[in-house]
């Protein structure tokens, strides 16, 4: 994936799914853990959708 690529995956992400943009970035930043991603990834579907929809930014 080239950069442009990427930029671009990533804008549509913001557009669509802004909370989902802001954990991502959240974990970017160091402000989400690895384990806090693992932990997500182990969620049903359902918990996952209602984890991003509440999802707040980290200070």
């Amino acid at each position: 994936m080239t950069q442009s690529e990427f930029y671009n995956r990533m804008t549509k992400i913001k557009d669509r799914n802004p909370n989902l943009f802001q954990f991502i970035i959240d974990f970017l930043d160091d402000k989400v853990t690895p384990e806090e991603v693992y932990d997500f990834l182990k969620m049903e579907r359902s918990y996952q959708v209602n984890y991003i929809k509440n999802y707040k930014a980290r200070a």
